[in-house]
């Protein structure tokens, strides 16, 4: 597994060997409770790299708050599973652009879980067009400064 004291490139190449890894899972019909969990522990060493706090949830204490993916995790793994060519630089663009964990309130958190939008973006959203913040927008909650 990826260590949280190496530098960010080497974590990056880690999590290309993690996805090698599943795409042979997939192969083989393994079942994706399998990887899918795989993924979310890989991809957890690098959530520093994008990570944001809600207008709300600035200056909060951790216990008070809901470390949140910003695009779901279901989204972010079949994007990365699907890339033809695993590579450190292609991982790290579907990284910059739908892996961002955001801090918010417990009470954003249900609002999100209120409209349907937990694991989900809205209906219409379009991944090329779209804010990646949708979910967000949907419910009302802004991006601290």
């Amino acid at each position: 597994m990826i260590n949280k004291n190496r530098p960010d490139k080497e974590k990056i190449e880690c999590l290309v060997r993690v996805i090698l890894n599943i795409k042979d899972h997939l192969k083989y019909g393994d079942p994706k409770r399998m990887y899918s969990q795989y993924l979310r522990y890989a991809l957890d060493e690098v959530s520093h790299l994008n990570f944001c706090y809600s207008r709300n949830a600035v200056g909060l204490k951790r216990k008070d708050l809901v470390h949140e993916h910003v695009v779901p995790h279901s989204f972010v793994m079949e994007k990365l599973l699907s890339l033809e060519e695993v590579t450190p630089e292609k991982v790290k663009i579907v990284l910059e652009k739908f892996y961002i964990i955001c801090a918010i309130t417990k009470d954003e958190d249900r609002k999100l879980t209120a409209a349907g939008l937990r694991s989900k973006m809205p209906e219409s959203w379009n991944e090329y067009d779209d804010s990646v913040f949708a979910r967000y927008e949907a419910v009302g909650i802004m991006l601290g400064e």
